[in-house]
């Protein structure tokens, strides 16, 4: 019988057949996590509506990044993937890119404000999808605001759920609203922060660094 694969154990597999073909994999380039306003929590046991939960979080989150910036909004259940990944690739493997994405996803929970949750189901005849937001400092189910959509069909109650989102949860500030960000202070590193190597600064995660550009061409001097 064929295996079945989940979105995070597919991409797992295809990381371990790269890495055992000897590939490197650099760090990559992640947004500041303090520019996080918002995490959407993870879906969690959905049984096999996989796709349903896929659906309604991604609209979610889509619309989310297009209200509030793209770098405002991070899903929750990334971080278990690369988690997962991780342990997969096993402990002599590289894990460059899980290391990294494992500490911005920690770094911009810890910075994010708000929490945002989505639910969705099926009762006598009638689906639905809830969303909820709160502050990342309140309770679980201590919400600021929760909404239900529902309709004769997942689809119908997807289409519902996309006409809501746009004026669900207005407390949500977009990431231009926040204040400027600043790279704490490291040692030897002004004006970095901690950890920082060359080519880091404000707006990059320490660590990951960019390419410095490359010079300009000149030609070749003259032979007379």
């Amino acid at each position: 019988m064929a295996a079945r694969f989940t979105g995070p154990a597919l991409v797992a597999t295809l990381v371990v057949a790269a890495g055992a073909r000897g590939q490197s994999v650099a760090a990559p380039m992640l947004p500041d996590p303090r520019r996080v306003v918002v995490v959407v929590e993870d879906a969690g046991d959905v049984g096999f509506r996989i796709s349903d939960a896929q659906a309604a979080h991604e609209l979610v989150i889509t619309r989310l990044r297009k209200r509030l910036g793209n770098d405002a909004v991070v899903y929750e259940g990334a971080r278990k993937s690369a988690e997962q990944m991780k342990k997969m690739l096993g402990a002599n493997a590289e894990t460059t890119i899980q290391d990294a994405q494992l500490r911005y996803y920690d770094d911009a929970a810890r910075a994010a404000p708000w929490r945002v949750r989505v639910r969705f189901g099926q009762k006598t005849g009638e689906h639905w999808i809830t969303m909820a937001c709160r502050r990342a400092d309140s309770e679980a189910k201590k919400h600021v605001e929760e909404r239900r959509f529902t309709g004769a069909s997942f689809l119908a109650a997807r289409d519902a759920a996309a006409a809501g989102l746009d004026h669900f949860c207005l407390a949500l500030p977009a990431t231009a609203a926040l204040a400027p960000v600043e790279a704490a202070p490291g040692p030897g590193a002004a004006g970095r922060g901690p950890g920082a190597g060359p080519g880091d600064g404000p707006g990059v995660v320490p660590g990951l660094r960019k390419k410095p550009a490359p010079a300009p061409w000149t030609p070749p001097p003259r032979r007379d």
